[in-house]
Parts: structure tokens; sequence; C-alpha cells
């Protein structure tokens, strides 16, 4: 094996370029730019990872961000919004990612405290890898109002 002050550099990454690290158990592993590049973006636009319990998506308001990220699993996803009241006033994104397969993907309606322009149903894109963004603003305890815009392309998954 070469030294590595004798390696190349690479003046053009790509997020198909690997590096080679070690997971958490310690096993030797290869991982993607764009894997790598996906979680520190995260980190620095300040998007807090919501995790699924059984496919609802729950955001609790309270929390000190105003940025969510979800990914939506193959099956109805539900997104919950808790906490209007002690957040009148907070707004922000969720950015919304749709699994690399997808098959039974769908997503349940919102609550009823959520209103969308128009009073309409969101129509969720269903389509493999693509993002969208939920931006929302909360107006009243009982009260949110969010839009959806979607179909932004395809997204390496985290």
């Amino acid at each position: 094996m070469p030294r590595i002050k004798n390696i190349e550099k690479d003046n053009q990454v790509t997020g198909n370029d690997k590096l080679l690290g070690t997971d958490v158990s310690g096993a030797t592993k290869n991982y993607l730019v764009s894997d790598i590049a996906l979680v520190a973006n995260s980190a620095i636009l300040g998007l807090k990872t919501i995790t699924h319990n059984n496919n609802t998506h729950t955001i609790d308001l309270d929390s000190d961000e105003n940025n969510y990220y979800i990914t939506a699993q193959n099956a109805t996803n539900t997104l919950t919004l808790t906490n209007f009241a002690t957040n009148i006033g907070k707004s922000g994104s969720i950015i919304i990612t749709n699994p690399a397969l997808t098959g039974s993907l769908a997503w349940a309606p919102l609550q009823t405290q959520v209103y969308t322009p128009g009073g309409s149903t969101i129509s969720f894109n269903l389509t493999a890898n693509k993002i969208a963004i939920l931006n929302y603003f909360v107006t009243f305890a009982d009260k949110i109002l969010v839009n959806y815009v979607g179909n932004f392309g395809s997204y390496p998954q985290p």
C-alpha cells in the first residue's frame, strides 16, 4: 500500500467518489461522498432527522430546531405535528425524501389543524428517490399553515 503523502490529490471530488473508513462496529467500509455530504449538510443546515415510529413521523415543535428531515417509508406514512400552542410564530421546513424503491408508499391526510392553500389536499409525489419540502408557519394555538412543493429530483439517501 502506498504512503498517503504519495497518493495523488483528487481535484474534482464527486458524489460517487469513495472514502475508506470504519463504521460504529469497527468494520472497514467504503462510503460514498454523496452519503457523507447529506449527513454533513443536514447538520450544517440545522435539519433535525425525524425517526418514524410505525410509519408515523412526529415533529415536536418544542424542539430547538425549525427544520426537519424525514425519510418516507414504503407504507402509508403519517405526519404528526405537536405543541402548536407554545410555538406561535415558529416557521421552518420539513424535507421529505422518498425511499429508493417504492411500491406501497402513501401519505395519510394531514391532521385537521394543518391548513393548505385553498384548503386543498396535498398530492404527495410518490416517485422513488424524490425530494419534497413542506414549509410551515404556526399561526395560532390550533392552526399551522403549510405549503407543499414536490418533485425536486433524486437525492442520495442518508
